[in-house]
């Protein structure tokens, strides 16, 4: 069958003639001169339609004859309409806002967060103005106002956090930006903590089977950063933030136009956090001691025929954390993580404007990342050398409505590992491929892309990912969605679970030859956009089922050990979400989700729950806006279910705890003042002052058997209050 698939794309591919029909391209902005994400474009009294891309971009063929309406639309802005008497290369069209209000009156505004109804893909966006709900300091702190990505601590002591989707940690997601290699190998552990929130225009999260088109370690789901633009962002933003935990930070961003043709960006990012704290008193730091410089540089070129990119990307973390003082008599138990990266990327585009429907992508990056670490005893120092290539080729088939893509990408990986010392390993890992994947898309109500890839891995052979998406439309403002795909991955164990080496744990590998990850991913998906007394809503339902096939089992049953190998049984992830959200005014937003998991893992020939993963889950937010954005309120609350603990029974009496975490609650809130330039935000995280009840077990002998900070399902640190500034020149 999956022969059938190839030779079927393959023969689509080469021998159906191409049109050569004219294409008019555009960009959709708003009465600021910022893009319009998502416009529907389509020429009056046809099925020739176009949706704008996250910029604002966008090429439609052109009409079979003049004078031609073009009607453009969006959710918030007034439906325009421009008469073409002839042929147009480009367009530049301003939407207005839906009603012209007077002056104390509440202005229209856009969702900060959407889902599109017409890519058959599930695409959810959330935009810099939801990223700014919670001051997020950097991307894995970015999602406490999002249903979709769970964010949780990976220890008690190093503060890091880390993201889940679909009941799975984020190792089975793949992350990237712009659609390079983010958060793969050495960076699974903090990588999403290299990217400081300012920096992200925006983030797309694509649950499910992802495109083959970026690779074949989808497992759960795909997240995209789109970074800040040279040619869209403003020419200076200064961000200023700091809290009562003692973190400080700068974040510097400047552009500049050099011509009509080039223009870069630059963006500085600093942060401190030099002040000890210990209000449990428990003698361990309550947050890590940490520094963090990082630089990003681009410069991007706009040509008729080609569009180019290059930059580069540095960083360097360096953490501490552990046992603030100790006696005579034991050595001080320190954790100390050193990070440093370095990445350049070219990005080059070839474009056709005789045929606008055509275009050739190149995207290549190298990186080499230096880890560094110690766990009290323990140690864990690697280097990895990566490079990543993807070639992409787009065109139609006769018409817009089907649409192939087709390329060949190569991923290289070179790790050079050592734990505690004495144990030296490594790998490098090879693997070329191509992919192929058609997309149908009627314009009307029904959607279809199927992909398929091949690859070819130095060490495991050659296998195959085939992914399939399938959107009917009800109304224009609804979407069922079907989906099935498989992905593949190689597992980095010790670091992708950096948080279990806060403990005393001995790390076994009961395997000696780990085998690749593969899993099948299914889902399903309804979103319904529909307004009733004049007041929006949407609602969105997804289901989504994770089923391996075969898994690197991360297993703490016993407490005095954490030990990898094989799956030898089943290994599955249910994972059902509900949200909605209604405009109860034209200030007042709320949004609600629940979300249902079930992740089970056999562990020694026993299926058992995933441990600290609730089943149940529930947000709400909302958010209150005055008139002409002066004053912005968002408070968000969630609540978690009881989760499991493995045992701890062979402890000491005193160092036993339960098997079953608590529910419990969080809030947070945050205010934001509007000036013309400028705009001052205050908040308070976790105002509840929830925490964890001694998240270390027997922090008062962090060298004995009983040692274990990595057991962690609720907050590990308190209230905290933080201030910051925004400032910009547009």
């Amino acid at each position: 069958m999956k022969n059938k698939l190839i030779i079927t794309f393959t023969f689509i591919a080469f021998t159906l003639t191409l049109s050569a029909q004219k294409s008019i391209s555009g960009t959709v902005i708003d009465n600021n001169k910022e893009p319009v994400p998502l416009a529907n474009i389509y020429w009056q009294q046809t099925t020739m339609g176009v949706v704008a891309d996250e910029n604002g971009n966008f090429t439609i063929l052109e009409p079979s004859s003049y004078p031609a309406p073009l009607i453009i639309s969006f959710v918030g802005y007034q439906t325009d309409t421009i008469i073409l008497q002839s042929y147009s290369k480009r367009l530049k069209i301003k939407l207005k806002n839906t009603i012209g209000l007077e002056e104390f009156q509440v202005t229209e505004k856009q969702s900060s967060t959407f889902i599109n109804t017409i890519d058959p893909l599930r695409v959810e966006t959330l935009s810099s103005k939801e990223l700014a709900k919670a001051a997020c300091c950097n991307i894995s702190e970015s999602f406490e106002t999002n249903a979709s990505v769970d964010v949780n601590f990976t220890d008690a002591v190093s503060g890091t956090k880390k993201i889940q989707m679909l009941g799975l940690d984020g190792i089975y997601t793949q992350i990237q930006y712009e659609n390079l290699p983010l958060v793969r190998g050495l960076s699974a552990a903090y990588g999403l903590t290299f990217i400081p929130g300012t920096q992200a225009q925006s983030i797309q999260i694509k649950k499910g089977a992802g495109s083959v088109i970026n690779g074949y370690e989808s497992i759960t789901g795909q997240i995209n950063i789109e970074l800040q633009k040279p040619d869209e962002a403003d020419q200076l933003y200064l961000n200023l933030y700091g809290n009562t935990m003692s973190r400080g930070e700068i974040n510097l961003q400047t552009t500049q136009k050099i011509n009509t043709q080039w223009s870069t960006l630059t963006m500085l990012h600093v942060n401190n956090q030099s002040i000890k704290h210990d209000n449990n008193e428990d003698n361990f730091h309550d947050h890590p001691l940490r520094q963090q410089y990082n630089l990003f540089n681009r410069w991007k070129y706009v040509g008729k025929k080609r569009m180019f990119q290059a930059g580069f990307r540095a960083v360097y973390d360096d953490l501490s954390a552990g046992q603030i003082k100790t006696n005579e008599l034991e050595p001080l138990y320190y954790i100390g993580v050193k990070t440093k990266q370095f990445e350049v990327f070219t990005k080059n585009g070839f474009l056709f404007p005789k045929q606008a429907y055509k275009s050739i992508g190149f995207l290549n990056s190298f990186r080499v990342h230096n880890h560094e670490s110690n766990y009290g005893q323990k140690s864990f120092n690697a280097t990895q050398y990566s490079g990543y290539a993807n070639l992409i080729y787009q065109t139609i088939i006769k018409t817009t409505d089907h649409k192939i893509k087709m390329g060949g990408s190569y991923v290289y990986d070179n790790f050079n590992k050592n734990l505690n010392k004495s144990y030296k390993f490594g790998k490098v890992e090879s693997v070329p491929g191509a992919f192929l994947e058609y997309a149908y898309n009627n314009q009307k109500n029904t959607a279809l892309v199927l992909g398929l890839r091949a690859d070819h891995h130095n060490t495991f052979g050659a296998f195959i990912t085939p992914r399939a998406h399938y959107k009917y439309n009800f109304t224009d403002k609804s979407a069922f969605r079907l989906s099935a795909g498989r992905g593949f991955r190689t597992a980095n164990p010790i670091i992708e679970n950096s948080g279990t080496m806060a403990s005393a744990r001995n790390i076994i590998f009961n395997d000696n030859d780990l085998k690749p990850e593969i899993a099948w991913n299914y889902g399903t998906s309804v979103t319904h956009l529909f307004e009733v007394a004049e007041k929006e809503m949407n609602f969105s339902f997804d289901y989504y089922y994770t089923d391996f096939t075969n898994q690197v089992v991360v297993d703490m049953e016993n407490p005095r050990e954490i030990s990898f190998y094989n799956l030898d049984g089943k290994s599955f992830s249910h994972s059902l979400q509900v949200e909605y959200s209604i405009e109860i005014t034209k200030a007042l937003e709320l949004k609600t989700a629940y979300k249902w998991y079930n992740t089970k893992t056999t562990y020694n020939g026993d299926l058992k729950d995933k441990p600290l993963t609730p089943r149940n889950r529930v947000l709400i937010n909302i958010g209150y806006i005055t008139n002409f954005d002066k004053w912005k309120f968002d408070l968000t609350a969630h609540w978690y279910d009881v989760s499991r603990i493995t045992s701890t029974a062979s402890n000491l009496p005193e160092n036993a705890i339960s098997t079953k975490s608590e529910s419990y609650y969080t809030l947070n809130g945050q205010v934001t003042r509007t000036f013309k330039k400028f705009e001052v935000y205050s908040g308070v995280e976790n105002i509840l002052n929830y925490k964890q009840d001694n998240p270390i077990i027997a922090a008062n002998n962090p060298n004995g058997s009983d040692f274990d900070a990595s057991l962690i399902w609720g907050p590990v640190m308190g209230r905290n209050i933080y201030l910051g500034l925004r400032y910009k020149i547009k």
